[in-house]
């Protein structure tokens, strides 16, 4: 992982709306409406917090077809990940940037 990675993935978990997102994911994969009223936010406000961790790497989307309406729905599910950070792993990666 380098700095600028890092720096995205914890900028993409420091919102609480975002770690609610995450944590609803963790148990499944859901479609942009229902998603929107179990964060208790507008889907377009829903976007912009899935696109930021979708940008992280945190979760990934598929678009769905069916064959009555809505023809299409974008389902969202997180991507497993593990953080380990600690000063020393900072500090890592900051002196293998400067290499």
């Amino acid at each position: 992982m380098d700095k600028k990675s890092l720096a995205q993935l914890l900028d993409a978990l420091g919102n609480e709306h975002n770690l609610k997102i995450m944590g609803i994911l963790a148990s499944g994969e859901y479609f942009v409406s229902e998603l929107a009223k179990m964060v208790g936010i507008s889907r377009p406000l829903l976007y912009l917090h899935l696109k930021k961790l979708e940008n992280a790497g945190l979760v990934k989307s598929e678009i769905r077809h069916f064959e009555e309406p809505p023809y299409t729905k974008k389902f969202y599910k997180a991507k497993k990940f593990e953080l380990l950070l600690s000063l020393d792993r900072i500090k890592e990666i900051i002196s293998l940037e400067e290499k």
